[in-house]
């Protein structure tokens, strides 16, 4: 298993490059951001201080990545959920 980037910016974890999983520390909305589009990510996600602060990182790595896989399944899905719509709007137009 690949390791993905995982990168603190003032009180967000910022997971992957891109779809992006952010993860708000505070408690506020998670979202993953795609180059189009911020899609809500309504799961609970809570890290521990001592995950942050790098002491167990192959745990912070593990659980990162599950979230972030789900997080990839989703952008894809509205992706080609996006796709779709456009592909019948191009067939009603012709």
């Amino acid at each position: 298993m690949e390791n993905i980037s995982i990168q603190v910016l003032h009180n967000k974890l910022i997971i992957g490059n891109m779809p992006r999983l952010v993860i708000d520390l505070n408690g506020g909305e998670n979202y993953i951001e795609t180059e189009q589009q911020k899609i809500p990510y309504r799961k609970s996600i809570r890290v521990s201080k001592d995950l942050l602060q790098g002491k167990r990182a192959n745990v912070m790595q593990t659980a990162m990545m599950y979230y972030y896989q789900q997080a990839s399944a989703i952008a894809e899905g509205y992706k080609r959920l996006e796709d779709y719509r456009e592909n019948i709007k191009g067939i009603r137009q012709s």
